[in-house]
């Protein structure tokens, strides 16, 4: 199976993936809760396959488990397989269950064999089909990403320094909040377009050449442009935090309509995480890092990527030991240099790229062996080893 099979779509999270075509379903007069379909891809040309470990279900895989509200489809691909994105070869459309592409709460997924290949699949129970109110579970957590999908999360230099600032408002007031109307000099707007309100935050720094990647933005809120011209009035319309003089108006982001392929980074990609929003000094489970690689190297959006912890670095001393046969004097032992030695990089667990900027990245954690920091580094999962620098 091609190694980018696994599809889903930002917006339509709830979708599963669909790694085989299953038999057609008998139509029901039953409503079933909304879950948008994922068409499985049409035959073409042959992709190199991912590197996968032979035996893709990890040791301590459980050999059922009983759906429960808050899964997600990447948690149990987690829980499961020792690479999470060849949820496609593994799963099993069983033609036993109804919606067998679609997972519920409640549901019983088990481990099988199929013509001697070991498979994941629902199992066949006495439910007869999900409630209404139930929903089929989400490929990411929603309520993570949501806040980082609504704002622009960085903005380049020369994107700040053309667009249009806040300069004031009718009345006067320095802080302005949502129905305030204000004023922004600058750029181009058009008249009833919606623009994001925000203010540069934290410099994304390259960890080697110390260039700046981009800048972090703080959200200040959404404004309609009410008159447009040289200095154009808005009115906001949202605004989580309050907008001030000198904030910068800019386009919201891109809806993400397009299908999401989730797939391991290019081999030869490796880079840092710069930046954990909204923590402090580590990020775990379920956290979103900033990674120091975007468009121009190559990322994309639903790349897996593999984060390590940077090995220590400790002292070694390599004064030789006395031999009494003959060689090095003790005279010596004074002399011989204390080297430095760095310890192997620790795996720390995989990530999701969700939002790509020109040069720099935001990704999910999934699961992870302990906390991420600023300074960790990542690579591909199928590069065979990685070096921290």
């Amino acid at each position: 199976m091609p190694r980018n099979a696994l599809r889903l779509s930002l917006i339509a999270l709830p979708a599963l993936l669909a790694a085989c075509a299953s038999a057609p379903e008998a139509p029901s007069a039953s409503a079933e809760p909304q879950a948008a379909k994922v068409t499985p891809l049409q035959d073409a040309a042959p992709a190199p396959a991912p590197r996968v470990n032979t035996q893709p279900f990890r040791a301590d895989a459980p050999q059922s488990y009983t759906v429960k509200r808050g899964d997600t489809l990447w948690g149990l691909a987690q829980r499961f397989l020792n690479d999470p994105w060849t949820w496609p070869q593994i799963w099993y459309d069983n033609p036993q269950v109804q919606n067998p592409h679609r997972i519920y709460p409640g549901d019983v997924l088990t481990i099988v064999s199929i013509k001697g290949q070991p498979r994941l699949t629902k199992k066949l129970s006495p439910r007869i089909r999900p409630l209404p109110q139930e929903q089929a579970i989400p490929t990411l957590p929603l309520a993570v990403l949501r806040p980082f999908l609504a704002y622009p999360q960085v903005v380049e230099a020369y994107e700040l320094n053309n667009a249009p600032q806040v300069v004031g408002s009718p009345d006067g007031r320095l802080v302005l909040g949502r129905g305030d109307t204000l004023y922004a000099h600058g750029g181009h707007l058009e008249s009833g377009e919606t623009m994001a309100v925000v203010r540069p935050h934290k410099p994304l720094l390259d960890p080697d050449s110390k260039e700046v990647l981009g800048y972090e933005a703080e959200a200040a809120g959404i404004a309609r442009v009410l008159t447009a011209g040289e200095t154009a009035t808005l009115r906001l319309t949202e605004s989580p935090r309050e907008t001030r003089k000198g904030d910068r108006i800019v386009p919201l982001p891109a809806a993400l309509t397009q299908d999401l392929r989730l797939t391991p980074a290019a081999a030869d990609i490796r880079g840092h995480v710069i930046s954990l929003p909204d923590t402090t000094t580590a990020s775990a489970r379920w956290q979103v890092v900033a990674i120091d690689r975007g468009r121009v190297d190559g990322m994309v959006q639903g790349n897996v990527i593999r984060l390590y912890k940077p090995g220590r670095t400790t002292r070694v001393d390599t004064t030789p030991i006395p031999d009494p046969r003959g060689g090095d004097s003790a005279g010596d032992l004074f002399t011989a240099p204390v080297r430095e030695v760095r310890l192997p990089d620790q795996v720390l667990g995989d990530a999701v790229v969700f939002l790509v900027y020109e040069r720099a990245s935001y990704a999910l954690i999934g699961e992870v062996s302990e906390p991420v920091r600023e300074g960790a580094c990542f690579s591909s999962p199928d590069a065979p080893a990685v070096t921290c620098r």
